[in-house]
Formats: structure tokens, C-alpha cells, sequence
């Protein structure tokens, strides 16, 4: 099995504590609402910390802003890649934020597919914009 990383980053005019609570704590509830085909069906718990959905998500500690996560099946999986471990971190910047994804491919074989890992970035990007959008619009959303 090999592990292919690749890193992205966004420069965000929303407040990191902001930033974390929609793309981390709340995802489940924020996502549908910008994102009509995000679907969140919990399999196991309450929907809070320790739930498992379709991607599992850890206690963390929120003030880190920091939370790490493993899509098993559907997504970004593809025929040779066996798990992503999906790694985000937003830290503050002035009024705004960064988010830092790092995403760890596990394959089946050999590396991971570039093309793939691109387009999983763009998309990434594409969908960290849409919140932050969202989230300038709805000043009263995730605070």
C-alpha cells in the first residue's frame, strides 16, 4: 500500500472560530444548506462528536482548530485508493483565516492518480469559497 499527500490552502475573510464551526462542528447541518446534494445520514450516535456518518469525525479540541477524519468509501475513492485521511486546520489571520487541508491518499497499489488529486483540490477549494460566501452573506450563521 502507498500514501500519497498533497496540501491545499485557502485565505479566508471569516474569522477562524467561524470557519471551523461550518466546515467542522456543524458540517452536518451547515453543508445541505449551501450544497443541496450533500446528503448527512448518521449511522451510529446522536450526530454529535463521536458519531459516525459517512466519514467518522473524532473528538477534537475546537479551540485548536484542528480536525482530522477518514473517508472509507464513496467520494473521493476511487478503484486504487483504499482510504483518504483528511487532515484540516484553520488558523486566524488577521479579521479572516486559513484553512490548510492536508489529504493523505492510502492505495491499493501505487500512487494515486495526480488528475484525481487536482481535480479533489479544486474542488476542495471550490467548496471552502462556497462557505465562506455563504457565511459573509449569513453573518448570524455559525457564530
Amino acid at each position: 500500500m502507498g500514501v500519497t499527500t498533497a496540501t491545499h490552502e485557502f485565505k479566508s475573510s471569516i474569522p477562524a472560530p467561524r470557519m471551523f464551526k461550518a466546515l467542522v462542528q456543524d458540517s452536518a447541518n451547515f453543508f445541505p444548506k449551501i450544497m443541496p446534494q450533500f446528503k448527512s445520514e448518521v449511522v451510529q450516535g446522536d450526530g454529535g462528536v463521536g458519531s459516525i456518518l459517512k466519514t467518522c469525525y473524532p473528538e477534537e479540541d475546537p479551540a485548536s482548530y484542528y480536525a482530522k477524519y477518514t473517508v472509507i468509501e464513496g467520494g473521493p475513492l476511487s478503484d486504487n485508493v483504499e482510504s483518504v485521511v483528511n487532515e484540516v486546520k484553520i488558523e486566524p489571520a488577521g479579521d479572516g483565516s486559513i484553512v490548510r487541508a492536508t489529504n493523505h491518499y492510502h492505495t491499493k497499489g501505487g500512487a494515486a492518480d495526480k488528475a484525481m488529486i487536482d481535480a479533489i483540490g479544486e474542488k476542495t477549494l471550490s467548496m471552502y469559497k462556497l462557505v465562506q460566501d455563504y457565511l459573509l452573506a449569513n453573518p448570524g450563521v455559525c457564530v
